[in-house]
């Protein structure tokens, strides 16, 4: 270990932590610049902190799927107590153990479990222990991954993996990314894009349109696309009209042949075809859109071609299963989110761009004073970002990566250290593994399904690990008597009493007008045994009903 300087300007750093929190009941844990002093004291806290965690993982959150009590009113009754909601913020300090045992008491018991093995509710998967890891350091190390100066090794960290996830995607060189709060996120900055570089090129303006020059623009998604897209054309100032919403195909996902026809009936309107958003795993069944057939209706009429693939993408990280998510290589922007099917903490999703310039293009126009180290202009392809159109740095060192050019966050957290620590820890294969287990599980469910006379999915073979099924009370027979808002709300009792019991939780959708389970199977800790579980207690769950 190499020695260390101990000496600072201010004096020594034992006589100043005791002034300055001295107030504080552990004031080694507030001034933590003297080692001697405060070393020990942060060891104990990291380990009193992590016998936390482990307290929740095996006295919790692998006992039930969802605290209890599992009601709103009661826990909200229960969590804030005889004031029913939020009182004052607490005035005076209190160690840190004070506030461990409070967790433990009143935060613990109560959550939604995502470590539990009949866990399959939304997109939400255990976290690695690797990312978890690497989300500890990156908070300790406080790195701004903004301008290049407030985390500049941080932002060589989030290059390479962005250019992971590119390869993931299976983009060349040119293209690049950022890393986003989650989905919502990336599809906003995609369809951002969309405006302010695709449609100001198709309509030939000198600056990017806005106000009633949106007006006449369309971007097609089928019904199973995620809201986001809506809400971000609604945000980004597109008229209401500006979606237009194509049915999926029986299996929920979307064909060139609708598109295209869509397409060819607005321009007859006098309308302007700008843009396509397809899904690769909706969020409602997992469906994978028609990727290779939309492109080809977007390279003939001129439109650009988004992919939401947040869940879908990390299937191409198998060799035996990226068949399931083929061509996202041929879109000109994807959405992916590392903290679905890569099992990471939240949070992390990306948007990656076939032409990285594009980022820059959109987002690098402004230049705000105190990140004026960073105000040369935006490059291209593999070098967006950084100073100099050449990659040059015109007098700030080699070129700079400052990615608050490349979205609408400023300051951004270190999001990209905890899943390069689970890449590096898992490798590729290792984590084409989780999702084959996954697959192969969600498989068992299908068949288990398929092979009884009181269950039924929809679609019968999904695309990916998503499977949308009901329960048929008293079998098909029974059930196909039953009146359709009945068998809805039965839908709606077997979710909530499976929550209270705590054996299993699974979210509920609508499809095709009719309300059905859905089990988001993400889990890394789920075998077959408790898939043969669930379905059991939502049968014994049914006949109480």
């Amino acid at each position: 270990m190499p020695d260390r300087d101990r000496s600072f300007a201010v004096g020594s750093p034992t006589a100043a932590a005791e002034p300055r929190a001295g107030w504080h009941p552990e004031p080694e844990l507030i001034v933590v610049r003297d080692e001697d002093g405060s070393r020990a004291a942060l060891r104990e806290a990291g380990a009193a902190t992590w016998e936390a965690a482990l307290d929740y993982l095996y006295d919790h959150a692998l006992e039930r799927a969802m605290g209890e009590p599992a009601e709103y009113g009661v826990l909200r009754r229960r969590y804030f107590g005889p004031p029913g909601g939020p009182g004052p913020a607490p005035a005076e300090p209190a160690t840190l153990a004070a506030v461990l045992d409070e967790f433990a008491r009143r935060i613990a018991p109560h959550t939604v479990s995502a470590y539990h093995p009949r866990s399959f509710g939304y997109f939400t998967p255990p976290p690695l222990v690797a990312s978890l890891a690497g989300e500890v350091l990156a908070q300790f190390a406080q790195q701004g991954i903004d301008v290049w100066h407030a985390g500049p090794i941080g932002a060589f960290v989030e290059e390479e993996v962005v250019r992971w996830l590119c390869d993931l995607v299976g983009y060349d060189p040119a293209s690049f990314g950022i890393l986003t709060s989650g989905g919502v996120m990336a599809n906003f900055i995609a369809m951002a894009l969309v405006r302010d570089v695709h449609a100001r090129t198709l309509l030939g303006g000198a600056v990017a349109p806005r106000g009633r020059h949106l007006e006449g623009l369309r971007v097609y998604a089928s019904d199973q696309a995620h809201f986001s897209i809506g809400r971000a054309l609604d945000e980004l100032g597109f008229p209401p009209e500006t979606l237009v919403v194509v049915p999926a195909d029986e299996a929920f996902r979307l064909q060139g042949a609708a598109v295209e026809a869509a397409i060819e009936r607005d321009r007859g309107r006098g309308l302007r075809p700008l843009a396509i958003a397809a899904v690769a795993g909706s969020t409602n069944t997992g469906s994978v859109d028609a990727t290779a057939e939309l492109s080809e209706v977007a390279r003939r009429h001129g439109l650009w071609l988004h992919v939401d693939a947040a869940y879908g993408a990390a299937a191409r990280i198998s060799s035996r299963e990226a068949w399931r998510v083929p061509d996202l290589e041929l879109a000109d922007s994807v959405t992916v989110d590392p903290h679905k099917w890569l099992f990471q903490a939240y949070d992390i999703g990306g948007l990656m761009v076939r032409d990285g310039s594009a980022l820059g293009a959109a987002f690098g126009g402004r230049l705000p004073e105190y990140y004026r180290a960073g105000h040369g202009p935006t490059g291209s392809g593999g070098d967006v970002g950084r100073d100099g159109d050449d990659g040059h740095d015109n007098g700030h060192g080699e070129g700079q990566l400052n990615f608050w050019k490349l979205g609408f966050e400023g300051t951004r957290r270190w999001r990209a250290l905890k899943l390069w620590f689970s890449w590096k820890h898992l490798g590729s294969t290792g984590l084409a593994r989780l999702v084959e287990a996954n697959l192969d599980l969600a498989g068992h469910l299908v068949r288990r399904i398929a092979r009884s006379d009181d269950f039924e999915a929809l679609p019968a073979e999904p695309d990916l690990s998503v499977v949308t099924f009901r329960h048929l009370p008293g079998g098909r027979a029974a059930a196909a008597g039953m009146a359709p808002e009945l068998l809805d709300a039965h839908q709606d009792r077997l979710q909530r009493a499976l929550e209270t019991t705590g054996v299993g939780w699974l979210s509920t959708t609508r499809l095709r007008g009719a309300t059905f389970l859905r089990a988001g199977v993400l889990n890394t800790q789920s075998v077959e045994a408790d898939v043969d579980v669930l379905l059991e207690q939502l049968r014994e769950l049914g006949r109480d009903g």
